[in-house]
């Protein structure tokens, strides 16, 4: 009785079979996961930043310098310097103002314009900061300090009003942002300013209403 012939299947021929079988399955689960989204190509250029939002800095300093009853300054910086935050904040228990700009889209100073004693406007906060220098700019003299992983402040007192400025930013950018605030004049006061100042919020106007920090 003659034997009957098996044929193997194709694929199992060869080796070569195999490999272009194994070649063809990983080419087609390359497409499906590239199409499916789930894998992506970085060719190594860098994320764009997205555009600083800006705030109505003086605008919002007029109305709180109508409110209040200390002088409040509205400081013109220079090109590049964007305005993102503008308000309220507390210094030694008394209700102070701060500005904050980005610079060049990278660096940060903020501006606290207050009424406290500059024993409390040179720390603005919990973080422990040690006088390290003291800088004459066009002679008005600030207290610079520092300490570890904070912010630096430069302080000084007017005589009407006490300015603290905080930053992210380098010395030259500092002194920059001291001589703007401390050549700043205050704003005007309507004549109804001073006997309104003390009276608070009333109806449907809370103190801090149009405020972008």
């Amino acid at each position: 009785m003659a034997g009957v012939r098996i044929e193997k299947p194709r694929v199992f021929q060869s080796t070569k079979d195999i490999v272009m079988t194994l070649v063809v399955l990983l080419l087609s689960m390359f497409l499906v996961v590239g199409f499916t989204g789930l894998c992506s190509v970085d060719p190594g250029r860098p994320e764009a930043k997205g555009p600083v939002r800006e705030v109505e800095a003086e605008s919002i300093l007029k109305m709180d310098a109508q409110a209040l009853d200390f002088p409040i300054r509205y400081v013109e910086m220079p090109e590049g310097w964007v305005p993102n935050s503008q308000r309220r904040t507390e210094v030694g228990q008394q209700i102070s103002v701060l500005t904050g700009w980005v610079i060049d889209e990278e660096m940060y100073i903020s501006l606290t314009q207050t009424p406290a004693p500059l024993d409390d406007a040179k720390q603005p906060d919990e973080d422990y900061r040690e006088q390290v220098r003291e800088e004459n700019i066009d002679g008005q003299r600030w207290i610079v300090l520092e300490g570890e992983d904070t912010r630096p402040v430069w302080a000084t007192d007017l005589g009407d009003v006490r300015l603290a400025l905080e930053g992210m930013a380098n010395d030259d950018l500092m002194r920059t942002a001291a001589e703007a605030a401390q050549k700043a004049q205050p704003i005007e006061r309507n004549a109804s300013a001073g006997a309104t100042s003390n009276a608070g919020p009333t109806g449907n106007q809370p103190a801090d209403e149009q405020r972008s920090e």
